[in-house]
C-alpha cells in the first residue's frame, strides 16, 4: 500500500521497519546494493529515545548543550561498531549547522554514506515500526517501508532459532502490525511490503519499491546476502529466494489453531488464509509473563554458556543489563 509518489521530493531518510524476523535485513541488504541509497548495517534502535529525552539537553542554540547531544549521538554503539570502535569525528563546520535533532542524526548516517559515494541513507531498526510517527515528525521527507510476514512463519522461525514461545510471538507479532500500519496510514509516505510477495516475485516488488523511494530501479537490488535461509543453503543460491509456509509443516495441528486464534483477524486483514479470521485473542497478562519469563531463562542460560566457553567476561558483565532491556522491550514493544 503505497500513497502518491513524487520523486522530486525523494531526499530524505528511508526508515525499513517490521516484526523482527520479517525481511527487513534481507530488504536492506537489497536497496543497499543500490548505488544512491546506503544501508546501515547496524540497528541504531534509540532514535526514539533521543525524541523522547531531547528536553533533558536544554536549547540546543547553546553551543554547549548541542556539543554534548550531538557526541552522545556520535558515540551510539552502532556508529562505533562502523567506524572501527570510534565515534563519528565532529563535522568541522557543527557550528554552522542547523540546531535541531534531526541535523545531528542525518549528519552521523551521511557521514558513512559519503563514505561510499552515496547520496541517501536507509537505517534498518525492524521496532521503529512503533515509532513511526515520531519519526516523521522529525525527518518530514522520511519515507517508510513496513515489511510484513505471515505471524505463524515469524513464530516457527522465532521457535527454531531461539526456542520461543510461540504463543508470544505471533501476539507481539499482531500488536506490531496493527500499531506500524495505524501509524503509517497517518504519515503519508508508507509502503507494505509483504515478505511472501517481494520472494514470489522480486522484480516486480523490488521495483515497486524503488519507485516509491524515488531510485531509479536497477538489477543489483535482486541480490540479497541471506545465509541464515534455509532455501538459500539448500539451492545454494544467491540473491531473493522463496523461503514461506514452513509454518504449515513445522507446527502441529494444536499450535496452529492456538496462533491463529490469537492472531486471526490480523492474518486475514494482511491477506493471509487463515481458519480463523474472525479471531482476535489475547492471551491473559500472567501467562504471556510467565512464558516470557521461561523464554529469556533459557536463552540466558545458553548465552551464559557461550560466553564461558569463550572465556568472554566482559559478556558476562553485561548480560544481566541485556537480559533486563530485552525482556522490557519485549513486554512493553518499545526500544
Amino acid at each position: 500500500m503505497s500513497p502518491s509518489i513524487d520523486a522530486a521530493d525523494a531526499t530524505g531518510p528511508v526508515f525499513l521497519v517490521g516484526m523482527n524476523g520479517s525481511g527487513t535485513t534481507m530488504l536492506l541488504h537489497s536497496l543497499g546494493n543500490h548505488p544512491d541509497l546506503y544501508g546501515c548495517k547496524r540497528e541504531t534502535r534509540v532514535l526514539p529515545y533521543f525524541i523522547a529525552h531531547l528536553h533533558r539537553y536544554g536549547t540546543l542554540a547553546d553551543d554547549d548543550n548541542f556539543l554534548r547531544l550531538m557526541r552522545d549521538i556520535y558515540a551510539l554503539r552502532a556508529f562505533r561498531q562502523l567506524n572501527g570502535g570510534h565515534p563519528v569525528p565532529l563535522p568541522e563546520d557543527w557550528a554552522t549547522m542547523p540546531r535541531d535533532l534531526a541535523s545531528i542524526i542525518d549528519t552521523a548516517f551521511r557521514y558513512f554514506a559519503v563514505r561510499e559515494h552515496k547520496k541517501r541513507w536507509a537505517d534498518k531498526t525492524p521496532m521503529h515500526a512503533l515509532h513511526i510517527t515520531a519519526l516523521a515528525r522529525l525527518f518530514p521527507s522520511a519515507r517508510f517501508v513496513h515489511v510484513i510476514r505471515d505471524g505463524r512463519d515469524s513464530a516457527a522461525s522465532f521457535h527454531r532459532r531461539w526456542h520461543r514461545t510461540p504463543e508470544v510471538t505471533i501476539h507481539r507479532w499482531k500488536t506490531v502490525v496493527r500499531e506500524a500500519r495505524r501509524q503509517g496510514m497517518g504519515v503519508g509516505q508508507y509502503f507494505e511490503l509483504r515478505y511472501e510477495d517481494l520472494t514470489r516475485e522480486p522484480e516486480v516488488w523490488m521495483e515497486r519499491v524503488c519507485t516509491f523511494l524515488g531510485l531509479p530501479f536497477c538489477a543489483a537490488v535482486l541480490q540479497s546476502r541471506q545465509p541464515w535461509m534455509v532455501a538459500a543453503k539448500k539451492l545454494q543460491a544467491a540473491g531473493i529466494v522463496r523461503n514461506s509456509g514452513n509454518w504449515r509443516t513445522y507446527f502441529e495441528p494444536g499450535t496452529i489453531a492456538d496462533l491463529e486464534s490469537i492472531a486471526g483477524s490480523t492474518l486475514a486483514a494482511c491477506g493471509y488464509e487463515t481458519a480463523r479470521p474472525s479471531s482476535d485473542r489475547d492471551p491473559p497478562k500472567l501467562m504471556r509473563l510467565g512464558w516470557m519469563i521461561r523464554d529469556y531463562l533459557a536463552q540466558g542460560t545458553h548465552d551464559l554458556r557461550a560466553m564461558v566457553k569463550r572465556r568472554d567476561f566482559g559478556g558476562i558483565a553485561e548480560l544481566r543489563q541485556r537480559a533486563r532491556d530485552a525482556f522490557r522491550q519485549l513486554w512493553t514493544m518499545k526500544y
